[in-house]
């Protein structure tokens, strides 16, 4: 581990630490540029997500950026994380629950970013902080400021936890010794050590969201999906579907009643759209019904909204179209005309 000194920089924190570990450091490795058109970070091979949870559909913003100033303080080492505000939205402004733009319920996971193993998880006097080492990789993420832990007690990786990418580390709290009190995850990316600290947010736009991982919810690749109903037709849809604007993911259609698996779509960028159109009942001029094969993957069939549930799996974009074709072979919807396994005979 002499490569990977694994301890905060700055503050009280790394000095409690330190003091616990007793990490010596390392000289550190000089970052490689990241630019906007990197795909798939060539440091951060494999399945990378958020370390936060989404929340009833909302998914998990920046709300205060690398580096960003501190009065008295130095800069900021990492980025913080809770939920864009919405009008509905009730919690005020000035409480741990809720700042001006954003806001940050009870009871929100902390996942873990990457496959690693546990080098320290421990109480700390800014909350429970984490740090999770990405061996092979020259890589580790830190998660501070958790109010429960749901990894074992460690330093210097005794013992030897390791978790997968959307496995449960905690639930988000607040630093006590921050005034306002606020409810975020503070997250930061080593790539070496927390001297080779990095801005990760533009990576961070490539990575997945997963749900609560309590309920066994996109968290593995296998996992189940969570259904929710979308409203009946001239209400407007809830706000978990709105903010599906402009995102790319894989959509699961079922029967409200008999939970039969109906459609698997995707969507490379217009989740909202794409997903949206199954409910609009003038698209049945195409008659493209089951029994009937029509060119494309998509048949074009249109459900009513208050006979139907929804899940969403929200992905990259370079990763929804193969995700698609996956749960299509693997749970064969009833209504996906290609795409299914072939068995027997041609279906023409």
């Amino acid at each position: 581990m002499d490569r990977l000194p694994l301890v905060v920089g700055g503050g009280a924190l790394a000095a409690y630490l330190w003091t616990r570990n007793r990490v010596r450091t390392a000289t550190p490795a000089p970052p490689m540029p990241v630019t906007a058109t990197t795909s798939v970070d060539p440091r951060l091979p494999g399945r990378w997500v958020w370390p936060v949870q989404s929340w009833k559909g909302r998914i998990p913003v920046i709300s205060d950026g690398f580096k960003s100033p501190r009065p008295g303080l130095p800069r900021h080492g990492g980025v913080d994380i809770m939920y864009e505000r919405l009008p509905a939205d009730t919690f005020k402004q000035g409480t741990p629950h809720g700042a001006k733009w954003h806001v940050m319920p009870d009871d929100v996971t902390v996942v873990a970013a990457h496959d690693g193993v546990v080098w320290s998880a421990m109480p700390s006097p800014t909350g429970i902080a984490v740090v999770i080492d990405h061996s092979p990789l020259k890589a580790a993420t830190f998660y501070a400021h958790l109010e429960t832990l749901a990894v074992k007690e460690t330093a210097r990786a005794e013992s030897k936890q390791r978790v997968r990418a959307g496995e449960l580390l905690g639930t988000v709290g607040l630093n006590p010794l921050d005034g306002e009190r606020l409810r975020h995850l503070h997250f930061e990316l080593w790539l070496g050590g927390p001297n080779d600290r990095i801005d990760p947010e533009e990576i961070m736009k490539r990575w997945d969201v997963v749900d609560d991982p309590r309920r066994g919810v996109l968290v593995a690749r296998n996992g189940g999906f969570h259904y929710r109903p979308v409203g009946a037709s001239g209400e407007p849809y809830p706000s978990w579907v709105r903010e599906l604007v402009g995102r790319a993911g894989v959509y699961l259609i079922r029967d409200a009643e008999t939970a039969e698996l109906l459609y698997v779509g995707s969507s490379t960028g217009r989740l909202y759209d794409t997903l949206t159109r199954h409910f609009q009942t003038w698209r049945r001029w195409k008659k493209f019904w089951k029994g009937q094969y029509a060119e494309g993957h998509d048949p074009g069939l249109t459900y009513k909204r208050d006979s139907v549930e929804v899940a969403v799996r929200v992905t990259r974009a370079d990763q929804a179209l193969d995700e698609e074709a996956r749960l299509i072979r693997r749970l064969r919807p009833r209504d996906n005309l290609l795409g299914q396994p072939v068995d027997d005979e041609v279906p023409f």
